[in-house]
């Protein structure tokens, strides 16, 4: 599939406002954003919102804010109005009349009402769907006591319909998966298939890149343009994406919502390069890329027909029930480890103490953490130790999480460790009586406990875990050295004096 046209590239990006904005559609978003970047064409946003039974208005500012967080901007579409608005198919009904209209003036479309052959059972239905062979359209019109207007697929003989795809390469759909096709139902209202040419026709979209589900589609879509005397786009489709377990990524199974992404505090520029790399690559082994260095990248002809992997370190499955707040949680637990939490750790560590700090703040916030009262420069402090060992914003709100909330219970297995065993307590005691002597900066702490260390023949660890899990409850922190400054003189103290009147 090549780029080369005519007319500038013009691509889109349709979703439906039926809900939650999902990764697959981004993935599909990003790729299209990049191409047309790539090819200093167009990027243009549709709302498909013509399916009124299932249109839910707030999915349309879920999808706005979806897109604008992971770093997706558009050159047409809600909010940035262009020569072929409106960029909303249910502001586009003429259109759809008219386009309906000519074609029943053709021939190529008639009104016709299809008696039902009998109810299918559901368990029919969903053998049906999982086999690409449910005609959701179909199944509606013959619902419907009205006739509904049908296109004529094929004229003459029904046969195989083909077409050039820049992934797939040849492709073609057998004549029985491809019967007359219902493009206006009773009510009015066109079908997905119908609107979308004519939409993409009107809008002059050259290059149709979208999921690999839509290869029938594509089939059913290319008469249309033909019989509207419409050029037709060139056509790739992407390779479906995958769960760590072969599956296809499932909304009942996977957290395939982006809001549960950010909820989790993944840096959107990770988020964009790991969705970037689902199914394409630059063909060097590169991987933390940069918009430009993508964008500079990008070409259809590196994408794999292969499924692409979205594999998480997963504790179970979430129940199909589950709350967002649940779900939030279950993806937390399975998140390290993995490589979107890999690549988001990555642009974690690309950021400034003052942006690391704002963008932490609303989970700091969330956690409960007084901010306000705190010195901006302790502040800044805090969270360079949390960025150093964070790869989300909610992992480095957990890691600070001691220097805002003073211990009340301690880890069992780490007081064993290191405070019942090999003379801990009695360590943390003579720490605790060195470094009330000590000038409160970081070197004279470090070398009190290097000291000490040394003068007791110990390992630092020896002396560095008893006091760590004094000041956090565990035995995890940042730098001990760093942890006791930060926390300061007189907070210290006192917590290590608590640890030894409790573990005693």
């Amino acid at each position: 599939m090549t780029s080369e046209s005519a007319s500038p590239v013009r691509v889109r990006f349709a979703p439906s406002p039926t809900g939650y904005l999902h990764v697959g559609g981004v993935r599909t978003a990003i790729f299209n954003w990049l191409f047309a970047r790539h090819h200093k064409g167009s990027f243009v946003l549709r709302i498909d919102d013509t399916d009124v039974k299932r249109h839910i208005e707030e999915a349309v500012q879920v999808i706005l804010d979806g897109m604008k967080w992971v770093g997706l901007d558009w050159d047409e579409g809600p909010g940035k109005e262009g020569a072929y608005g409106p960029y909303f198919q249910s502001q586009r009904m003429d259109l759809y009349r008219e386009a309906a209209k000519k074609l029943e003036a053709s021939g190529r479309a008639v009104w016709l009402k299809k008696e039902r052959k009998g109810e299918l059972p559901a368990w029919k239905i969903e053998k049906l769907k999982k086999a690409g062979k449910w005609d959701e359209e179909l199944a509606k019109a013959q619902d419907d006591p009205r006739p509904a207007l049908y296109f004529k697929l094929h004229q003459g003989d029904p046969a195989p319909i083909g077409f050039k795809d820049g992934v797939w390469g040849d492709y073609s759909v057998p004549p029985e998966l491809l019967p007359d096709l219902v493009i206006m139902r009773a009510d009015g209202t066109p079908t997905y298939n119908f609107a979308s040419v004519v939409d993409d026709a009107a809008m002059k979209i050259t290059h149709i890149v979208r999921g690999e589900d839509h290869l029938a589609n594509t089939a059913k879509q290319i008469p249309i343009f033909e019989a509207l005397g419409a050029p037709v786009p060139q056509f790739a489709h992407l390779p479906m994406i995958h769960n760590e377990k072969g599956q296809k990524i499932s909304k009942r199974r996977d957290p395939v919502a982006v809001t549960l992404y950010q909820a989790c505090g993944l840096l959107p520029e990770g988020v964009f390069n790991f969705l970037a790399l689902l199914g394409w690559s630059p063909g060097d082994n590169r991987e933390v890329l940069s918009k430009e260095e993508l964008v500079a990248s990008f070409g259809l002809d590196r994408i794999n027909k292969s499924p692409a992997q979205f594999a998480l370190k997963r504790k179970g499955d979430p129940a199909p029930d589950a709350t967002d707040k649940e779900r939030v949680q279950w993806l937390n637990a399975s998140l390290p480890g993995s490589k979107i939490e890999w690549m988001s750790g990555e642009y974690l560590k690309r950021l400034s103490a003052g942006e690391c700090l704002d963008a932490a703040k609303p989970f700091m916030k969330a956690a409960g953490y007084a901010l306000e009262a705190r010195d901006p420069e302790w502040l800044l402090g805090v969270v360079k130790l949390g960025q150093e060992r964070a790869r989300t914003l909610q992992q480095l709100a957990d890691c600070v999480r001691l220097f805002f909330v003073a211990p009340t219970e301690y880890d069992e297995k780490a007081v064993a460790k290191f405070l019942k065993k090999k003379d801990g307590l009695s360590v943390l005691r003579t720490c605790r009586e060195t470094l009330a002597g000590v000038d409160w900066h970081t070197e004279a702490i470090k070398a009190a406990l290097e000291g000490l260390a040394t003068q007791g023949e110990l390992k630092f660890g020896a002396v560095a875990q008893p006091i760590r899990v004094a000041l956090a409850g565990s035995a995890v922190s940042p730098p001990i050295h760093d942890t006791l400054f930060l926390l300061g003189k007189e907070e210290s103290l006192r917590r290590m004096d608590a640890a030894l009147e409790k573990c005693a």
